[in-house]
């Protein structure tokens, strides 16, 4: 894999957590509670830890670091995106 495959690959993870994002935080906007801080917390972890994983890739010129960091930084977006990072979110906020 070349370089610039690198970067649409994570551009378009970046672009799936901006539309889940925006979705999630639609739907909350759209009950009656609102938007709690703990939502917000949620998404800016996840938009910095994106971009924490991004530079962590691009820092060696290896393929299988990039490879291996590319995967590590999907699964703990899944995991973050899907209930951990509301359950963190709450412990901080409430």
């Amino acid at each position: 894999m070349s370089m610039k495959a690198f970067h649409i690959y994570n551009i378009l993870i970046l672009l799936l957590l901006l539309t889940f994002n925006a979705l999630a935080l639609f739907g909350a906007g759209m009950s009656e509670g609102g938007i709690y801080p703990y939502m917000w917390f949620i998404t800016g972890v996840s938009f910095a830890s994106w971009v924490f994983f991004y530079i962590i890739q691009f820092v060696r010129p290896n393929k299988v670091w990039r490879i291996s960091w590319f995967l590590i930084m999907v699964i703990i977006l899944f995991l973050w995106e899907t209930g951990l990072g509301s359950k963190v979110g709450l412990m901080i906020f409430n």
